[in-house]
C-alpha cells in the first residue's frame, strides 16, 4: 500500500505546522493505521489498541476543527 503525504495535507492546514512537521505527524498515523490493520488478524489486545488509536485520531480530528474554526474564511478557487 502506498502513501501518498499530498493527499492528506490539506487536512492539517489548520493546524499550521511546517511542512516537515506535517510529514512527520502523517508518517506517524499511517504507520499507526499500518500497525493496527497488521494486528488486526492476530492480536488479541487489538480491540483495546484500536480503542486507544481511535481516541489519538478523534483528538487530532477535534484540534483540527478547533483550529479551523479560528481561521478566517476564504472562498475556494473553482
Amino acid at each position: 500500500m502506498t502513501f501518498d503525504l499530498e493527499r492528506y495535507r490539506k487536512h492539517l492546514a489548520p493546524l499550521n505546522l511546517t511542512a516537515e512537521q506535517e510529514d512527520e505527524l502523517m508518517r506517524d498515523l499511517w504507520s499507526i493505521t499500518e500497525t493496527l490493520v497488521d494486528q488486526s488478524l492476530s492480536s488479541p489486545f487489538y480491540p483495546l489498541q484500536l480503542s486507544v488509536a481511535c481516541e489519538a485520531f478523534d483528538a487530532l480530528e477535534d484540534t483540527i476543527a478547533l483550529e479551523s474554526q479560528k481561521q478566517p474564511k476564504t472562498e475556494e478557487a473553482p
